[in-house]
């Protein structure tokens, strides 16, 4: 896992997700190059997006643990559309991909270093980061290296 800054002559001005008191250890995780999730210290469900409490046993008694980083793409969409402004002619299309992760959940992000033709149900992914501005970089996937 690594984490990427863009140059210093770019500017991210595309929609951010807000960092929540719920999603904070998230964004921290990130920033440093690690991926976790919430983990129920009652019946050890793993899950994503946060939640303030757990989604199998409804117990609030919960952590933030690293997760390996790895999974598979279980569907995707390539974008031709320019949705916000911020985005370059250069940056489209680019593909949005449901990954299942190793631990279970799922998660959407950017599928990135992969040609569209390249992309397949099942295909191994791992996460890697780019950093946008001081508290959020940005977990995005490409094709799994082991």
């Amino acid at each position: 896992m690594t984490t990427e800054s863009l140059t210093p002559e770019l500017s991210y001005d595309k929609p951010l997700p807000p960092v929540l008191e719920l999603t904070k250890p998230f964004w921290d995780g990130c920033r440093e190059g690690i991926l976790q999730i919430q983990f129920c210290n009652i019946c050890d469900l793993p899950w994503f997006p946060p939640a303030e409490a757990c989604p199998r046993c409804l117990q609030d008694d919960w952590e933030w643990r690293p997760i390996s980083g790895h999974g598979t793409v279980w569907s995707w969409i390539r974008m031709w559309q320019k949705y916000f402004p911020g985005w370059s002619p250069d940056e489209y299309p680019y593909t949005v991909a449901l990954i299942k992760l190793e631990e279970g959940p799922y998660m959407y992000s950017t599928l990135v270093e992969i040609e569209d033709q390249d992309v397949s149900c099942d295909l191994a992914v791992e996460v890697d980061f780019r950093k946008v501005n001081d508290e959020i970089t940005l977990p995005v996937f490409r094709p799994a290296t082991t």
